[in-house]
């Protein structure tokens, strides 16, 4: 049921963890004396209503993923350490380690789960402190003995460099006890290490190491880490990423064949095998972890994390949408813990391990918590033939969203359209053939420019006009009216070009159409073709007062001289007219909707008959910054029966109040009378629809013969149908000079009354 038509009201629950607020309600009140009262009708009970929050910010948790262990994670959440089991996602603050600086954290994989950091000593040396985690017992530091340089943690194994004194350095595994007793690394003959020792990662006490060949390249090869052997590995050329698992060795490269070399380490003998990986470029970052069967990568700083199997049962997949950081560990074929987003687009911490089918399994550890939220507010919004605009203020900063509401008679929630940027009320307006018209600030001039098109990057047109600071009152398929500085302007935004200038005063468009105020014949309401200027018809309103306020819906005008308290609804078809509030007023579909004293909307439909019946009240409106709420807090969409309005909890709500709209009809025709026989024939017609069309037929048929030389058919349209006609038949030969009828046939989206239809004709002459 809508929260649009409840009598009584209930609390709508939003996204926001601040706000609640009382949900719009309808009344069977009064409209101001506009309405006699009757009751909600049964399709109103049922009616449909769509609910857009305002866009909040949620700013991302402070999250670092630091180490593993076989067990578990340590992370930093904001400025505390925890650790998150792997076995049942529980995590615990760990407050032993409350003050030890981040970067003092070892970073890597401990298969004892334990947590292990540096101290630097007074007396030159380093304490290596292991906190036990899952079995306190673990719990010890031993100290690296000055003179030992750089020295590096991996799986609790320290490996550092003692200077020789003759430019060389020694490479030791530094166990805690007396120097005497720490292996030596035996690197292979004619090779040398650096101060800073090259440690790539562990399994178990064995360490993947690098050193520099007698011939200045880089070798490779795996340390026994109690007693200083070492394996060299078949590594040549450039590569990276080199890991250990307990059951394989890999390392990625560009030298020879891309991609990763992944060896069996119960066969080390043996070529290693060759992983291709789809990289979009030649050159980029790579990060490779083995997992299992398969090479879990991703290419870049971030982006998303894939799936590369190279046996078993595994796909080509991704896992996550966006990586942050990562660690292997290494017990078995290997797992991955991954902070990042995954498909839902939340961050988390994962643990992606092979299960015993064989497939990589992702088991969510933990989600990181959000940060502050700030919340969104609505500034203006617009609603027209199935798209409703709104500016969101964030942060100070305004955006334009849209969503497609659809073209039905009941609101529903479809895409969202593109945003735009720094928008404001009055600023934009949707109704042209070209899309969203806008105004931007020329930044040289200060000009206003007008800019039409429904992608922000690559406008349809744009026009520099003759004011600034100033706004858009009304829009049409061909038409813009601009007002600034007191002086109105329509824009043909076809032609790029003001065709009318005049003082600010009552107007609004009807197609090429001005409705104007006259000055000097109060009383009257003028309609202009802009083109040519030419009054083409004079409208009495039966009231000697000049109206600065002008709406236009279909057949129907509203008019208010507020000087005056004078004001009406004026069906141009019939006649009749109907009484109307003076201000906070406006016009939609054979209803109008009016803000009264409380702050509630009052909505009123306008019978055919002359009538008048109630339609309810909504309450429960956010507060105007300034002003009535007209294009801030509330608006409808006057060609349909439908109606958008903000909550206090800054929530848009859009329900279609009024059910009994008007039948669709071809508002305005543009066809060429006559057709030229020749290369660069071409007739191109155009028809513009009073509201959008769901289907549309043209048909061209020789008056005489009866037979019909052409058709086009298109699916649903918003305003325009076009037509262009190159004289010829279905088959592509030249139609016979003679008088063809051309017939127009468009369903109404909205389903609502018959098809409408326009016929001429068109004389092809050879």
């Amino acid at each position: 049921m809508s929260h649009h038509l409840r009598t009584t009201s209930s609390t709508i629950r939003t996204g926001r963890t601040r706000r609640t607020a009382t949900a719009a309600a309808i009344a069977a009140v009064l409209g101001a004396g506009l309405a006699t009262a009757l009751p909600v009708t049964a399709h109103a009970a049922d009616a449909a209503e769509v609910l857009i929050p305002a866009p909040d910010a949620h700013s991302a948790g402070t999250e670092t993923l630091l180490a593993t262990g076989s067990q578990g994670v340590l992370h930093r959440e904001g400025g505390g350490y925890l650790w998150t089991n792997t076995y049942n996602s529980r995590t615990k603050a760990l407050p032993e380690l409350d003050g030890v600086p981040e970067d003092a954290i070892v970073q890597g994989h401990d298969e004892y789960n334990r947590v292990v950091y540096t101290k630097p000593r007074e007396d030159g040396g380093t304490d290596i402190v292991r906190v036990g985690i899952e079995d306190p017992s673990f719990t010890n530091t031993y100290t690296v003995p000055a003179g030992y340089l750089n020295p590096r943690v991996v799986n609790g194994w320290t490996l550092a460099t003692v200077d020789q004194g003759d430019g060389n350095y020694q490479l030791r595994v530094a166990r805690g006890g007396a120097p005497a007793d720490d292996p030596v690394v035996q690197l292979p003959a004619g090779a040398t290490t650096g101060a800073v020792p090259l440690l790539f990662g562990a399994h178990y006490n064995r360490l993947v190491i690098g050193w520099r060949n007698a011939d200045g390249t880089l070798g490779y090869g795996i340390l026994t880490a109690y007693n200083g052997t070492v394996e060299r590995l078949p590594v040549t050329g450039e590569v990276s990423n080199l890991r250990i698992t307990g059951e394989t060795v890999s390392w990625f490269t560009r030298t020879g064949q891309p991609g990763v070399r992944v060896m069996a380490r119960d066969n080390m003998s043996a070529a290693p095998r060759i992983v291709p990986l789809a990289t979009q470029s030649t050159d980029s970052k790579v990060t490779t972890y083995v997992v299992g069967e398969n090479v879990l990568w991703r290419e870049g700083d971030g982006g998303p994390l894939r799936l590369t199997p190279f046996a078993g049962a595994e796909t080509e997949r991704t896992l996550m949408s966006d990586v942050e950081s990562t660690f292997l560990r290494a017990e078995g074929g290997g797992s991955l813990v991954a902070l990042g987003k995954g498909a839902d687009g939340n961050r988390a911490i994962r643990h992606f391990s092979v299960d015993g089918s064989g497939l990589v399994f992702d088991l969510l550890l933990r989600e990181v918590p959000g940060g502050e939220t700030t919340d969104g507010h609505i500034q203006a919004l617009s609603l027209d033939r199935g798209r409703l605009r709104y500016v969101n203020s964030l942060a100070g900063k305004e955006t334009l969203h849209g969503t497609d509401i659809g073209t039905g008679l009941d609101p529903a929630k479809g895409a969202a359209l593109a945003d735009f940027p720094g928008l404001a009320a009055g600023r934009f307006a949707d109704g042209t053939d070209e899309g969203l018209a806008r105004l931007v600030k020329d930044p040289d001039t200060g000009a206003d420019v007008l800019v039409t098109g429904d992608d922000p990057e690559h406008p349809a047109d744009s026009f520099t006009l003759p004011g600034r600071d100033g706004r858009i009152l009304d829009a049409a398929p061909e038409f813009v009216l601009y007002e600034a500085a007191g002086r109105q302007y329509v824009v043909d935004t076809a032609r790029d070009v003001v065709v009318r200038e005049q003082p600010a005063q009552g107007a609004v468009l009807d197609q090429k159409r001005l409705l104007k105020a006259a000055p000097k014949n109060p009383g009257t309401v003028k309609v202009v073709n802009v083109l040519t200027g030419n009054v083409t018809r004079t409208i009495e309103l039966g009231t000697a007062c000049v109206p600065n306020e002008l709406q236009r819906s279909g057949s129907l005008l509203y008019w208010s001289c507020a000087s005056q308290d004078a004001a009406g609804v004026r069906d141009l078809a019939t006649g009749h007219t109907y009484p109307a509030p003076t201000s906070g007023v406006l016009l939609g579909d054979r209803f109008l909707a009016h803000r009264d004293g409380s702050g509630d909307l009052r909505l009123t439909a306008l019978q055919g008959d002359g009538g008048t019946a109630d339609l309810g009240t909504v309450t429960g409106l956010k507060p105007p910054a300034s002003g009535d709420g007209r294009g801030t807090t509330w608006t409808l969409d006057a060609d349909a029966g439908k109606l958008a309005w903000v909550g206090a909890d800054d929530t848009v709500h859009v329900t279609a109040p009024q059910q009994a709209v008007s039948p669709l009809r071809v508002a305005r025709t543009e066809a060429p009378p006559t057709l030229v026989q020749g290369d660069t024939a071409e007739w191109a017609a155009a028809w513009w629809l009073s509201k959008p069309a769901a289907s549309w037929r043209v048909t061209l048929t020789h008056r005489e013969t009866g037979e019909v030389v052409r058709t086009w058919t298109g699916d649903g349209t918003l305003s325009a149908v076009r037509v262009s006609w190159n004289g010829r038949s279905e088959a592509g030969t030249p139609v016979a000079a003679g008088s063809y009828r051309w017939q127009l046939t468009s369903t109404p989206a909205d389903g609502a009354g018959a098809a409408a239809t326009a016929s001429g004709v068109v004389q092809v002459n050879g």
